[in-house]
């Protein structure tokens, strides 16, 4: 944070705690440790120095030593006016989310003395209505921080883990594992999609490997990981699915059992891969050169058929049920599939009118704009999407539409080879974002995926790792992952997938481990594993237990009336013609090439 914004926030601080009896010991702590975690020793001093002249802490503790009555402090009209000036000013600066944390600080600086009065209550009021905090976010944080059990906590946007019975009443209660005691609660604030946990227990808890003191309030971010002394974890993906109805709405299953494939000249592909999924997961697939990434996306989706083993979508196998499965399956190829020539409208409605039967063209036409208004690329839906040497777009725009070409068809489960290829890390990371939002949808996607970022690799809520010869190494959470290959590799800190100080992980230290070679007497690298493939494979299958998902054999998924083969055969003929007529290049050539031969065979 800027210098301008601390100040701002040391004010509001020192406002609030003016109110009432004024601040005690236990306040003016909080307000030094949130200054400790922002900033470098002197910087603190300066920050909390300022804090204390504003609200007057030397000089109000003077007052009492000698016996003078120090009056409660009601909410002036100038702490009003300051307060509106202070919010003012941050608003300028921070974005929704992180005034959401500002709110979020305030309420924890009254918790930590549980002193509550009315004049605070209005400060902080007054703060989230200048902020344009939504209401029912407002209500749910100020219950969920000031809680001193989580017993009062009975929302939607609150979950509860709990060993008891006694949260048996609330919306949204899971029964804990009977080997941990206490409680755990999960708040999701909607308007800004923030998760936030507290606990109640004496067992020590763990957040990305930094302890977490009993009913301290934290922020819950994409890809954290919790886990109790007792071994029990709960990982990111698994909470925010509690929360998300229409993940729930829809029923789903897929299970790939014993894959088993060979190339055509009888080379090994895949070696007994197991995979079972349900709604509203982002898979990615990971792997060295060679691994057979690309093999098991064909396979999974139907493009390829498996020498043995199975495929099944809710129970229908995709290589001999492909009618009935048909419209299940949207698959994007690394290589884009669009028409140079036309806009960027043009692709998306020509695709649509290929897949919609018995839908208008007006219909057609607004389901277009809304999905390239949900990938943001509305405002460039009238550019031509060009080539190599003339790009009109740019390439993660290009890997937005070519993921539109199949999200319009609306398929259950989406499979995507390398789409951040390419692309510069700013992209990749909208790109699997974008992905990542489907699943809030539903949508099961398998993604792969090479050298992730740290940011990328924990939007993930799963990870299927191969190696050489198309094992299946590993397949579970990608920040237990790094634990895993870190344990059997015996390096130190094990148990932690995270840097504890900065929170980040490390894809590139799996291939380290699993690849890493024996080193000769001179200390030179020999070209041999340590591990070999079979090795690794047989330490997975010796420490996970692969468990199928049931087979939802009545639900039906619904999918759009395909489009007839002579209908199908008009919109071939009438988009080349569009294209062509687009390129006038092309156009002038062959209108005058006829003539101009003639003329020269004559002469």
């Amino acid at each position: 944070m800027s210098e301008e914004i601390l100040k701002a926030l040391a004010q509001l601080f020192a406002i609030i705690t003016k109110q009432g009896e004024g601040v005690t010991e236990k306040e003016r702590q909080y307000v030094i440790n949130k200054f400790t975690q922002k900033l470098d020793k002197d910087s603190v001093n300066e920050y909390v120095a300022f804090y204390d002249e504003r609200v007057g802490f030397g000089k109000e503790k003077k007052k009492k030593a000698e016996g003078v009555i120090v009056p409660a402090k009601l909410t002036s009209v100038k702490d009003s006016v300051k307060t509106l000036a202070i919010c003012k000013k941050i608003n300028e600066t921070l974005t929704q989310p992180q005034k959401f944390f500002v709110l979020q600080e305030l309420f924890e600086l009254i918790y930590s003395d549980k002193n509550y009065n009315e004049e605070r209550k209005q400060i902080i009021y007054t703060v989230s209505q200048t902020f344009n905090v939504a209401d029912d976010d407002f209500q749910v944080l100020e219950k969920f921080v000031l809680s001193e059990d989580g017993l009062d906590l009975n929302s939607e946007s609150v979950l509860i883990i709990s060993d008891g019975n006694r949260f048996q009443e609330n919306n949204k209660f899971v029964k804990l594992d009977e080997h941990s005691k206490g409680a755990f609660l999960f708040m999701r604030a909607r308007s800004v999609e923030v998760y936030l946990f507290r606990y109640f227990a004496e067992e020590e808890c763990t957040l990305n490997g930094i302890k977490v003191q009993s009913g301290d309030t934290v922020l819950f971010s994409n890809g954290s990981t919790i886990k109790l002394k007792s071994g029990v974890t709960f990982f990111y993906s698994d909470i925010v699915a509690h929360f998300l109805s229409a993940v729930q709405d829809v029923k789903l299953s897929f299970n790939a059992i014993g894959i088993e494939y060979r190339f055509f000249n009888d080379k090994i592909g895949l070696t007994d891969i197991n995979v079972s999924e349900d709604a509203g997961k982002l898979i990615g697939i990971m792997g060295s050169s060679g691994a057979g990434k690309t093999t098991l996306l064909n396979v999974l989706s139907g493009s390829e058929k498996p020498n043995k083993g199975s495929v099944c979508i809710n129970g229908l196998n995709i290589y001999e049920d492909k009618k009935a499965v048909e419209g299940l399956i949207g698959y994007i190829p690394q290589d884009d599939l669009l028409m140079e020539d036309l806009t960027v409208f043009e692709n998306l409605y020509y695709s649509a009118k290929l897949c919609f039967g018995e839908v208008s063209r007006k219909d057609l036409i607004d389901r277009v704009l809304k999905t390239l208004g949900d990938l943001g690329l509305s405002h460039i839906k009238d550019l031509k999407v060009g080539d190599a040497l003339n790009k009109s777009i740019s390439g993660g725009q290009r890997k937005r539409l070519n993921i539109a070409l199949e999200l319009i068809r609306e398929p259950a489960v989406l499979f995507v080879d390398e789409p951040t290829s390419g692309l510069s890390s700013r992209d990749s990371e909208n790109v699997i974002d974008l992905l990542k939002e489907l699943t809030y949808k539903g949508k099961l996607i398998f993604v792969v995926i090479h050298q992730p970022s740290s940011d990328i690799y924990k939007m993930f809520d799963k990870f299927i790792l191969l190696d050489t010869g198309g094992y299946q190494i590993f397949y579970g959470n990608p920040i237990q992952a790094i634990s895993y290959f870190k344990q059997m590799a015996r390096q130190a800190d094990s148990q932690s997938g995270y840097c504890v100080t900065c929170g980040n992980v490390n894809p590139e230290q799996l291939f380290d481990i699993i690849e890493e070679q024996v080193v000769n007497e001179f200390g030179e690298f020999t070209g041999k594993r340590k591990t070999n493939p079979m090795q690794w494979y047989t330490s997975f299958k010796e420490k996970f237990t692969f468990k199928p998902f049931t087979d939802l054999w009545n639900v039906h998924i619904n999918v759009p009336k395909k489009t007839s083969r002579f209908k199908q055969f008009l919109v071939f003929v009438a988009r080349d013609v569009k294209a062509k007529l687009s390129n006038k290049q092309y156009v002038v050539i062959n209108l005058l090439e006829a003539p101009l031969l003639a003329f020269v065979l004559a002469f």
